[in-house]
């Protein structure tokens, strides 16, 4: 498949705010008037388990709480890990090909894996297109950056490898303020309009 334009992919630990940052790309992009679509490889596999976990847990894995994510967290990630491994990494990039728009900026709100030989990076970077954004998310306390920690022992292994391959790495602080949050960006949103004009 051919791409108009560079996609790119969003990874960091959980929590770190890989949706936030990509609104607030959206948000560039469409002052920029150009076509973007946001994507998610967890969204099909919160689709493939949500009827495990409804059944089981009582919670719908496609639309529920951070709280309730955080509990089914474990589940999630376990079959995620099974049909990496059973497809070299390949199950999850192969379903959101399908969803891939040619004509648009994709957005892929969380690149995770670095594992197997055309993994997550290997896809969104050689087969798409893309551009890879590392983001990781602090807190300044007593004037030392505290960064928040891996969800899992997966996100443990795989973050560092991943941010590795990065073409930009963001560290931001967190901020409620959604103007702050746009200034501590402000490096990265001129790396990414240079993409583009």
């Amino acid at each position: 498949m051919e791409f108009k334009f560079n996609n790119i992919g969003i990874s960091g630990v959980a929590g770190c705010g890989k949706n936030t940052l990509s609104s607030i790309i959206i948000k560039l992009l469409q002052r920029m008037g150009l076509p973007y679509r946001e994507l998610s490889i967890a969204n099909n596999l919160k689709q493939e388990i949500s009827w495990v976990s409804r059944e089981l847990y009582g919670i719908n894995s496609s639309s529920c709480t951070r709280e309730e994510k955080d509990t089914i967290r474990p589940l999630l990630v376990a079959h995620g890990v099974i049909k990496r491994e059973l497809s070299n990494g390949r199950h999850w990039v192969e379903m959101l090909n399908k969803e891939l728009a040619p004509d648009k900026i994709n957005i892929i709100t969380d690149i995770r894996f670095n594992k197997y030989e055309k993994d997550e990076v290997y896809w969104l970077k050689k087969e798409i297109n893309g551009v890879l954004i590392h983001l990781s998310r602090y807190d300044e306390i007593k004037g030392k950056r505290i960064f928040f920690p891996p969800a899992n022992e997966e996100e443990r292994k795989n973050d560092p490898l991943i941010e590795k391959e990065s073409d930009f790495v963001l560290k931001w602080k967190t901020e409620e303020d959604q103007t702050k949050k746009i200034i501590s960006a402000a490096r990265l949103l001129k790396w990414v309009k240079k993409l583009y004009v």
